[in-house]
């Protein structure tokens, strides 16, 4: 019996098959469909941006994994096999490497330091320029969404956070529904969105939503492009009713070099590496995982299909 991978190169699926086999060397693992020699032995697959319908060749897989934290991109093949759980990642280091880009971000816009790079001159030798407002507003309350919050928390901020169930997060206001989620709207300074994409969160973040945050709010774009009407975007920074957005994730990727956020002053793009998945820290999850699937275990952080993820 053995174990897919199926991911791009650039993420490295010969260092994950090295750290699996640190693991356990007598594990049989396939990296990439072309190489998979009997179809009947696959019983775990882990996947990133894999073919349509390509898992529906094998008949005797056990479990899925997504490798990463969301599970939207696996969940988007409509041909997936009937009945085979779904699991994805969860790691501290992950969830570390997010909030240390979340803090980089927020600190920058706070403390004005793009104003004093683009122009020396910006403000009066020896004055502090800071970004007003200390509220921040975390969207998605996951385990990514929390260990962010802990980080602001230490570091003095305001914090709420909006998700589907009320969250009890100590220091941290807790919101859910429509109207919980434009009343932590109406007193955020900084917007971070970490938002699964779901039917529920595909373009919630638009005009009408934006414009419940206090004039001259800062977004951060750290979920999925897809929740974003991104012309939306534009014409609130235009108007002043946002004073600045950085974004990491976009409709679609990579961003064309031609698209208007490439070109607009108030908004700091990054290459969708806010965080990434490092094989040698998420390979024992993924084997604890494989373990349980062919022992017929329960899974860790199994996907609820209902709500996607």
């Amino acid at each position: 019996m053995s174990l897919l991978i199926c991911l791009p190169d650039s993420f490295e699926p010969r260092i994950l098959c090295s750290s699996l086999q640190s693991l356990d060397p007598e594990l049989k693992i396939e990296i990439g469909p072309e190489n998979v020699q009997n179809p009947a032995e696959v019983e775990f697959a882990v996947v990133w941006n894999h073919p349509q319908g390509l898992l529906l060749k094998y008949p005797n897989l056990q479990a899925i994994s997504s490798y990463g934290h969301g599970a939207d991109g696996l969940l988007a093949d409509k041909k997936l096999p009937e009945g085979v759980p779904i699991v994805r990642l969860t790691n501290e280091t992950m969830a570390n490497w997010m909030s240390e880009y979340l803090l980089a971000v927020v600190l920058l816009k706070r403390r004005q330091l793009l104003e004093h790079a683009s122009n020396p001159e910006f403000v009066e030798w020896g004055t502090a320029a800071r970004h007003p407002g200390n509220q921040l507003g975390i969207l998605g309350l996951g385990y990514l969404g929390k260990a962010a919050a802990k980080v602001f928390l230490q570091m003095g901020f305001d914090v709420a956070g909006w998700s589907r169930t009320l969250k009890q997060i100590e220091g941290v206001s807790s919101y859910s529904g429509r109207d919980g989620l434009t009343e932590m709207l109406n007193k955020t300074d900084y917007l971070v969105n970490i938002l699964p994409l779901t039917d529920e969160t595909l373009n919630l973040l638009n005009t009408e939503t934006l414009s419940q945050l206090k004039r001259g709010a800062y977004y951060i774009n750290v979920g999925r492009g897809q929740t974003l009407v991104e012309e939306d975007l534009i014409s609130l920074l235009d108007a002043g009713q946002l004073s600045g957005a950085c974004l990491d994730v976009f409709r679609t990727e990579p961003l064309a070099e031609g698209h208007p956020f490439r070109k607009h002053k108030k908004i700091l793009i990054t290459p969708h590496n806010s965080c990434s998945t490092p094989p040698e820290a998420v390979a024992p999850q993924i084997y604890e995982n494989y373990k349980r699937a062919i022992s017929g275990r329960q899974l860790l952080n199994l996907v609820d299909l209902k709500h996607g993820y």
